[in-house]
């Protein structure tokens, strides 16, 4: 009895505090005790933060932190926070949203209620208005961007190179520490949401549900958006956190406090997610924002690695900057970090152009990216300098994942070849100091190593001679520039530039065998270019026969270094270093006109290497490397990746495949093809539906999986309702490879060779990727959950004109497909997930609505198509809630867990074997 006193006593004290502080502007001593209450993160020690009116910024509190710091990720990270700030006091109104933002040119209107949480808007757009609305207010804006990108209705999707500028006094979206600290004072969505229960799943007017401090809203209503991409969290303490520098593979954005969708006992302050993922560019009717204010001193990003990171690399050319200049935006850049000697990587093919830092105790110098872009190979040693060197390759990944070391005494400057015959190599050299010296020079030698499935060959000697700066098909040309610029040319060993001193040589490898090298204002020099110049001034070009025709001139101020051929035909990249001896920036070179771009600003930049993805000739014309095999935009579906992941999966297997599932997240999520005995893929992805189904059938599935026996057709009535044109737009009519195969007849005619390798390159596996849905083939491994303490159903059972008539259609569809297939060697099992038990005491089917009667009668009319065509099962697990998938085989309301799909695979593993009988 005295311990439950003792804990009443201190969570009475606590919140007592809270309470006063929030009409006074005292500050608290340490309270010591125990705070835990639901959704709240549990402490040991707490110090209250003083949270105050804001008085010169109205609609606003002012938050002193006061020694309070806040838990993450369930307790997993302590954030302190050593700086005052304001927060909104409720969600962004439309009609503060208009006000705003009308006068703008980007403001494309808004259909909302007085008094409602603005929504549907993207976390572009609220960046936008976060600028606009420090501007109406005298304030400097806090976000920087390089361009912003619009739908052609209008919709801001990306604002390329985006950066929040913490050192500005100005408003923007709070982080998600902020967030929590004030969230976290009097959170009760018991009693203080809008929730499923209360809403009849409608937004509401803000304020309607204040706290005791005078916040409104952080439990429900409006899903809220922090500035923080999502990241993991790690086991440590970070002094004012504001989230990771670039967030996962899909881009995804933290955000808070559930909505008018959830439940109260979905509601905690731990949740930084949705049903699904939450991008930058996503719109949801139920999500928007609230801003705050102020400065952030010393703001701290955290890698994914657990790396803290204050300060970054500034990129100066984006994708669209890329894309401009060389015609795609498929390359890739790396670079060596002169300040951490770690590899530095940039892909600017996802539209975003964030760098990316591999931490790692290994020295890394001269990289350069394989001719898929998929890995990179460097050495521990440097041009010009003597001493032991060994060579790596390693993914180029955030992580830097499978690295492996060549297994030689001394190995330098890698350079990757390919031969006539398709064969990757690596050359490399066995020393890479000062070529002056003829004896020291042929003292070492040039050597060649197969390099493929993530693994080194054995390596052979091809050269007498350190050649490390380029390596010809077939060995008829090498060059050497480490003090001499020496050739090995048809059999001969020579030295060009009259034997002047000359360095950072690079050999083209688009066939005109030209090479790029610096040199020490040489009288060569001097003399081609008609004018005196300095040491690493002029960045020279010689052809084939070693004769000058091109000097191009660094910008005033600079001299180059570490030139390097690009991976486009008159494209170059090289560090500009300035007086200070700084390897300040990196430049896209044009070697005809001279021209160049900034790439990318810091402190020491060191040894670029631009990989551009290859051209692919057919039929007569190049594949357009932007639009062929790209089946997924990352900027305008960035939650859509799944999709197109499967995509490359079905291009790479289509000639084995036997079993494939097509549907929603629901058979992506209850599907298991490792549990089938023979070749299979699971085609499920997140909004799919009838319509998405049919269109991947008819157009790639029965046209290019010959050797298909079985199809696994999802029927969901609760799904069938859906408008054909806003599932087409939405996934078929946005990414542009769709619309490039519907522009070649979808390939029905022959299939271009090496299309594999150019969708294989649009669509690339991230680590998180490989994990989630590629080692799966792909099936998406849900924890279990439960079916849910309630059941939830979006949508009015009762079918609208519209729906009824997007339903007829939709069966007639896809009754129409059963009748096409009947001489095609497949059948086609029409699968029905189970979804909770629950909603069998409704009057809805499941979680989409349709009367239970309708569900009926389109369950028995499918059944009744086995009779008519002999190539046709319907597998009916829902069975309209009298199934035997227990709650520890559920994911949530309508998906299963991994048990549940081992469950649902070995029912239909079995009914396969009895039809093989």
């Amino acid at each position: 009895m005295k311990n439950w006193l003792t804990l009443l006593f201190l969570n009475c004290a606590v919140l007592a505090m809270v309470l006063f502080g929030a009409c006074s502007n005292s500050h608290y001593e340490e309270q010591e005790g125990s705070v835990a209450d639901a959704g709240v993160p549990a402490v040991d020690s707490v110090k209250v933060p003083v949270i105050t009116v804001d008085s010169l910024r109205p609609g606003m509190m002012r938050i002193v932190p006061n020694g309070a710091s806040v838990l993450l990720g369930d307790g997993k990270m302590r954030v302190n926070l050593n700086y005052e700030y304001s927060l909104g006091i409720h969600e962004v109104t439309c009609d503060e949203y208009k006000e705003i933002s009308r006068n703008e040119d980007w403001y494309f209107g808004l259909n909302c209620g007085r008094g409602l949480p603005v929504s549907d808007v993207s976390y572009f757009e609220a960046v936008l208005f976060a600028n606009a609305y420090s501007k109406a207010n005298g304030y400097d804006t806090v976000y920087a961007y390089h361009k912003p990108m619009f739908t052609s209705d209008g919709r801001c999707v990306n604002l390329e190179g985006l950066e929040t500028r913490t050192d500005v006094d100005g408003f923007r979206l709070p982080t998600e520490a902020e967030w929590v600290m004030a969230a976290s004072q009097t959170w009760n969505p018991g009693v203080n949401s809008w929730n499923s229960a209360n809403s009849n799943f409608t937004l509401q007017a803000v304020c309607a549900l204040p706290d005791s401090i005078g916040f409104c809203d952080f439990a429900g209503n409006a899903l809220e958006m922090t500035n923080d991409w999502l990241g993991d969290f790690r086991d440590t303490v970070v002094e004012n956190y504001v989230g990771t520098p670039t967030g996962n593979s899909l881009r995804e954005k933290v955000v808070k406090g559930g909505s008018i969708a959830n439940s109260i006992a979905e509601m905690n302050l731990d949740n930084r997610g949705d049903v699904y993922p939450v991008t930058a560019s996503t719109l949801l009717s139920y999500m928007g924002f609230r801003l705050a204010f102020g400065r952030i001193p010393n703001a701290v990003w955290m890698n994914g690695r657990g790396k803290s990171e204050t300060s970054f690399v500034k990129m100066k050319a984006y994708s669209s900057d890329i894309q401009e200049k060389i015609g795609t935006r498929h390359a890739k850049l790396v670079f060596r970090n002169g300040e951490t000697d770690n590899l530095m990587y940039v892909d600017f093919s996802g539209g975003t152009a964030n760098v990316v830092e591999i931490y790692d105790s290994i020295p890394v110098f001269h990289p350069e990216i394989s001719p898929d872009g998929m890995k990179v190979a460097f050495c521990t040693g440097i041009e010009g300098v003597n001493g032991e060197s060994s060579v790596y390759v390693r993914n180029l990944d955030v992580n830097g994942s499978e690295l492996v070391k060549l297994d030689v005494k001394n190995a330098a400057i890698p350079r990757w070849h390919v031969d006539s015959n398709g064969d990757t190599s690596i050359v490399y050299v066995d020393g890479a100091g000062d070529n002056s010296d003829d004896a020291e020079f042929f003292a070492h030698a040039t050597w060649m190593v197969p390099f493929s499935n993530g693994k080194f060959g054995k390596p052979k000697k091809v050269l007498n001679g350190a050649y490390h700066s380029g390596f010809e098909k077939g060995g008829n040309l090498a060059v050497s520039g480490a003090r001499k610029l020496r050739v090995h040319a048809n059999g001969k060993d020579e030295i060009w530039y009259n034997g002047e001193q000359a360095c950072n040589a690079s050999l083209s490898k688009d066939g005109l065998k030209q090479v790029l090298f610096l040199d020490f204002g040489g009288s060569t020099g001097r003399k081609f270019a008609s004018e005196k110049y300095g040491v690493h001034e002029r960045l020279l070009v010689a052809d084939s026969s070693g004769k000058l025709i091109r000097a191009i001139p660094a910008p005033k101020g600079y001299s180059f270094d570490h030139s390097e051929w690009a991976g486009r035909e008159n494209w170059s990249v090289a560090t500009l270093v300035n007086a200070r001896g700084e390897h300040a920036k990196l430049v896209l070179v044009n070697v005809l006109d001279s021209s160049m771009i900034e790439l990318a600003e810091g402190n020491e930049l060191w040894h670029p290497s631009l990989w551009v993805m290859p051209k692919v000739f057919f039929e007569n014309e190049y594949l357009d490397l932007d639009s062929a095999g790209m089946y997924w935009d990352p900027i305008l579906q960035a939650g859509e990746k799944s999709v197109a992941l499967k995509m490359r999966m079905f291009w790479d297997m289509r000639d084995t495949l036997k079993m494939i599932a097509v549907g929603t997240s629901r058979a992506e999520r209850g599907f298991d093809p490792a549990l089938i005995p023979m070749p299979s893929l699971n085609l499920g992805y997140v909004g799919g539906d009838v319509w998405t189904e049919l269109y991947l059938l008819d157009n790639y599935v029965v046209p290019h999986a010959h050797g298909l026996k079985y199809l696994i057709v999802e029927i969901s009535p609760d799904l069938m309702k859906n408008d054909i044109a806003v599932r087409e737009r939405k996934f078929f009519k946005q990414a542009p490879g769709y619309i490039y195969d519907k522009n070649h007849g979808f390939w029905k005619a022959g299939v271009p060779e090496n299309f594999e390798v150019v969708v294989d390159a649009n669509v690339c596996y991230s680590s998180e990727d490989s994990l989630n849905f590629v080692n799966t083939r792909g099936f998406l491994k849900m924890l279990s959950n439960g079916w849910g303490p309630e059941i939830r159903a979006s949508g009015d059972s009762i079918l609208s004109g519209n729906e009824e008539k997007n339903l007829a259609e939709s069966i007639d569809s896809l009754t129409a497909f059963i009748d096409s297939t009947q001489n095609k060697g497949f059948k086609i099992i029409g699968l029905v997930y189970p979804q909770s038990p629950k909603y069998a005491k409704t009057g809805s089917f499941g979680r989409y609505g349709v009367r239970r009667s309708v569900a009926k009668e389109i369950i028995a009319f499918f059944d009744s198509l086995a009779s008519v065509y002999p190539h046709f099962i319907l597998m009916d697990e829902n069975k309209f809630g009298a199934h035997d998938y227990t709650n520890a085989m559920a994911n949530d309301y309508d998906h299963l867990c991994a048990a549940g799909a081992e469950h649902l695979s070995a029912r239909l593993d079995s009914l396969i074997k009895s039809l093989e009988k």
